[in-house]
């Protein structure tokens, strides 16, 4: 469970990170499993720095799809998002899908519209990171007008190769690093704008998706745009007898007849 303090500093900073919140047990366990769908879907085991990206991910696993459900990242959900939130889908990473050192600028769900749904991931890196070698960077507060919209210029530019941004290279903008270990879990608001500078090594890790229940036009028309897939949960979600992941599922077919129809 969240304390009220923490619950303020996400609400602010949009970022929260819980540390040691997994033991070492589990994430050695947790990365052998993950082994197992990379392994599965590439037909050899990954080299050292091959990247493959698959989602859903957890789905794919039942040993996995608890983790989904775990008390610890659960309670900590329903208490930013809502007891009605909804599932919003997995990814497991393994190393870095560009050539490139830098993953610039950008929110995942950048524009005003997007201010007012609130939708968060998690990151539970197997691997331990660190500013200079790749760790996740975050502007506090960029999901949170006007200070966001102040920062669009940025995802206009996050797309080219060697893009400036008010003047400044990417790794010269003020930000906080995220830097962790294998066992921390990682809270971040999907409109806070973050990037990663000198991405070296081994780069694993494991994300998970989860909303507040969409309720406006404008946020079904998000899901619509962006994730129409979380529409339509995984059969391992859906068939499952968990109450936890049946509610975080029940009227998502719903949902999506209203978005088709916007």
């Amino acid at each position: 469970m969240l304390t009220p303090d923490q619950i303020n500093y996400f609400n602010v900073f949009g970022l929260l990170i819980l540390k040691q919140t997994l033991t070492d047990l589990e994430i050695k366990e947790l990365s052998h499993q993950a082994y197992k769908i990379w392994e599965q879907k590439l037909g050899h085991e990954p080299a050292e720095n091959e990247h493959i990206s698959i989602a859903p991910f957890l789905e794919l696993n039942p040993k996995l799809t608890s983790l989904i459900e775990d008390d610890r990242i659960y309670h900590p959900m329903i208490q930013l998002l809502g007891k009605d939130m909804i599932w919003m889908g997995s990814e497991g990473v393994h190393g870095t899908m560009t050539k490139t050192s830098s993953h610039h600028w950008h929110a995942d769900r950048p524009g005003t519209r997007e201010l007012s749904f609130h939708r968060i991931k998690i990151m539970i890196y197997l691997d331990p990171m660190r500013k200079e070698s790749g760790s996740l960077r975050v502007i506090p507060g960029s999901h949170r007008s006007p200070f966001h919209e102040s920062l669009l210029p940025f995802q206009e530019r996050h797309g080219l190769v060697d893009p400036i941004f008010f003047g400044a290279p990417g790794n010269e903008v003020p930000c906080q690093a995220v830097e962790t270990d294998p066992g921390d879990v990682v809270i971040f608001n999907q409109s806070l704008y973050h990037a990663v500078y000198g991405k070296t090594g081994r780069r694993r890790y494991i994300s998970l998706k989860y909303a507040a229940r969409p309720l406006q036009d404008d946020h079904l028309a998000s899901i619509k745009e962006f994730s129409p897939d979380a529409f339509k949960p995984h059969e391992q979600i859906v068939e499952s007898d968990s109450p936890r992941l049946q509610a975080m599922t029940t009227g998502l077919n719903e949902l999506r007849i209203r978005a088709e129809n916007l």
